[in-house]
């Protein structure tokens, strides 16, 4: 009997022993044998510790804008598992991903693939038969060892590189920075936007003659201006406006898209109202205003502080729920001087962190003004039941938080 897409991902969910297996040749294999390893006519490999869904994003629509055909996949997916997909605008829909599920299970016979490798292959597979001029490809984790880095990129895009999934990629700036740059070939461009990069980034991309294009140097989105190059030639344009995305994304897709096409001004004039859901989303519930945000490193949470407080947000209550893996510690202490009360609560996820293990990492004189709770709609519900007039609501700490939330909001909210 066929089998749905749910079943198809229910399947492939316990295929594979580890959910991030760091190997590269079982994956390749299956690739070779599908014949999807040049996926698009360029090929654009986006890595970096945040910011990257955003930087796809851009790219994806200045490409567009531009008349280039585009593929698009990221992940983690908010809703659907369809949303890891685009192509033309457009995501796949379930007909075309278990189409693909159903030809790689068997191209792949005796080998074994996690989750996410399938994933990879089937976004793989999708754009190769789409006949693409770019496809953007999102890294999951770290670089080297990523599946998405069985593909040659034309382009690799490294956006700012912070701790986050020590376990796997390590302990310091400089040897997760070594990860992310595993994603760099020979002789292409390399578009790195952390202005204060690792050494080890720098080191690589000169070992292999790469040519390093550098934030603040050869391109850049500020708040007034955005610059880039393209065939030697610089070119500038004014900006206004503020986004929720970060200056840094945006800047790098700009000067990757420039790479490709030249980009079309008005879409450039309008990358400061770009929009990700789940990025700095806004939703309004009666009075309150709710931000949902799936900021989960202290880099992203630094970023997300820096953005309320442009929006003159400076009393929250916060719904927080977190991977068990965070470096939670540090989050809390970025956000807690804004947070009146906390509603700690997790998602139905082996890696979630279980709220009384989160209540315990808050500061002792914080623990009074928190609250364990059993779902996220239900802290959310809370939140805005206890809400004061001058305070707003903020969602954040993984996907799957951000995403319970906003199906609720977007759904038939009621308290």
């Amino acid at each position: 009997m066929p089998r749905s897409l749910d079943q198809w991902l229910d399947y492939i969910s316990g295929l594979h022993p580890l959910a991030w297996d760091l190997t590269l040749d079982r994956v390749a294999t299956v690739a070779e044998r599908l014949e999807v390893l040049k996926p698009a006519k360029t090929v654009v490999l986006v890595a970096g510790t945040n910011g990257k869904g955003s930087c796809c994003e851009a790219i994806a629509a200045l490409a567009d804008a531009s008349g280039v055909s585009v593929g698009l996949t990221t992940s983690p997916h908010l809703h659907r598992y369809n949303e890891r997909f685009r192509i033309r605008g457009q995501e796949a829909s379930d007909v075309e991903i278990v189409e693909s599920l159903e030809i790689i299970d068997a191209a792949r016979e005796d080998i074994s693939l996690s989750y996410f490798e399938f994933s990879c292959l089937t976004a793989l597979r999708l754009f190769t038969n789409a006949n693409l001029d770019l496809a953007i490809l999102e890294v999951g984790l770290g670089g080297r060892l990523d599946a998405m880095n069985i593909v040659d990129p034309d382009i690799a895009v490294i956006l700012p590189i912070a701790l986050d999934h020590q376990n796997y990629l390590g302990t310091t700036r400089e040897a997760i920075g070594r990860e992310k740059a595993g994603i760099v070939r020979k002789n292409i461009p390399v578009v790195l936007a952390d202005s204060e990069p690792p050494e080890s980034v720098i080191a690589i991309a000169s070992d292999l003659d790469a040519n390093l294009l550098q934030i603040k140097d050869t391109f850049d989105y500020g708040d007034d201006e955005c610059f880039w190059v393209r065939e030697g030639q610089r070119y500038t344009q004014a900006v206004s406006g503020q986004s929720r995305l970060p200056k840094a994304s945006l800047a790098a897709a700009l000067q990757t898209v420039a790479l490709v096409t030249p980009p079309n001004r008005e879409a450039v004039a309008g990358l400061n109202r770009l929009e990700l859901k789940g990025r700095l989303t806004l939703r309004q519930f009666e009075e309150t205003l709710i931000y949902l945000d799936v900021a989960h490193n202290p880099h992203a949470v630094e970023h997300l502080v820096t953005q309320l407080s442009l929006r003159g947000v400076s009393k929250i209550r916060a719904v927080f729920g977190v991977y068990a893996d965070k470096e939670v510690d540090s989050m809390i202490a970025t956000l807690k001087k804004r947070v009146r009360y906390w509603y700690l609560t997790a998602v139905d996820e082996p890696r979630a962190m279980p709220a009384q293990a989160i209540l315990e990492r808050l500061p002792p004189e914080e623990r009074s003004r928190a609250c364990l709770m059993s779902t996220v709609v239900e802290a959310l519900k809370a939140a805005l039941a206890q809400r004061e007039a001058d305070e707003a609501v903020l969602v954040f700490g993984s996907f799957p938080v951000v995403g319970e939330a906003l199906e609720w909001l977007d759904g038939t909210a009621t308290l």
